[in-house]
């Protein structure tokens, strides 16, 4: 299991700390978990360079992803950060599609697109009003529901309603597959509310610090069956400040602490 983040940043983002999103792969499916801005170019941009045959004159420090490995897009919550390069994505998945059979989402060029309940309708408004109604897949808008809600023959995905959005639907998100368990926290109202998804423990848990403190944070999870911690979507003020964010992190847990930044690939 391969899991990049995409984006580590929060609301404001800077270079190395761009919006959220993160993917995970397994077994050649992949599982996108938000879409901020500017995830599309994040994974594609290397398969451009490569296509046009010009990546030896730029730097092309991004992971080599296959979009069309891309099964189902989970929305935590529809904040601007967690969603504004979802549009592009869908954008660039059909653009490219036109060079043909090779380019095609697997198994049935089609792309399962998971959001909060209240977000289906404008979403679907939207995608029309940027032209995006007529792709070369089938986009398929589902409700993001409490419990296991995603199946298939690779990996399955249940959902956790937090308390980050008042008058709205915000979830977070446990991957299980291989036998492993990986925790996507979205944004919580509160640092207590990961820890419903760590009740059996975690091989990997990711979870933003924009909303409180490092320290409380990890005060929180001390005790919990952790092998690997990325603290993501973190709080601009701590940009700059990552390595002491993992040295505080130390002093309370024993697994392995990282503080997440864009391009970052992790092994399950």
């Amino acid at each position: 299991m391969r899991v990049l983040i995409l984006g580590s940043g929060s609301g404001i983002p800077i270079i190395g700390h761009l919006n959220e999103s993160v993917l995970i792969e397994v077994n050649g499916s992949s599982y996108l978990f938000d879409a901020g801005e500017p995830c599309a170019a994040m994974m594609h941009t290397r398969t451009l360079l490569d296509f046009y045959g010009v990546s030896d004159r730029f730097q092309a420090d991004t992971p080599n992803v296959d979009i069309y490995s891309i099964r189902s897009i989970f929305i935590s919550h529809f904040d601007a950060d967690h969603v504004s390069g979802l549009p592009m994505l869908l954008q660039v998945m059909h653009l490219w599609r036109e060079r043909g059979q090779d380019f095609r989402l697997e198994p049935e060029n089609k792309l399962t697109l998971y959001l909060p309940e209240e977000a289906m309708k404008p979403s679907r408004d939207f995608i029309q009003a940027l032209h995006l109604s007529k792709l070369r897949y089938e986009l398929e808008i589902l409700p993001v529901e409490e419990g296991e809600f995603y199946i298939d023959e690779t990996a399955k995905v249940s959902a956790f309603r937090n308390t980050h959005i008042n008058d709205g639907h915000s979830y977070s998100f446990l991957l299980t597959a291989e036998g492993k368990r990986v925790v996507y926290s979205g944004d919580l109202g509160n640092e207590l509310e990961v820890l419903p998804l760590l009740e059996n423990g975690a091989d990997l848990v990711i979870v933003e610090c924009a909303h409180f403190s490092p320290e409380r944070l990890f005060q929180a999870l001390e005790g919990r069956k952790i092998k690997k911690l990325v603290v993501n979507h973190i709080h601009p003020r701590l940009y700059g400040h990552e390595e002491e964010v993992k040295k505080l992190g130390q002093k309370h847990l024993s697994c392995d602490i990282i503080v997440g930044s864009d391009n970052l690939e992790i092994d399950v």
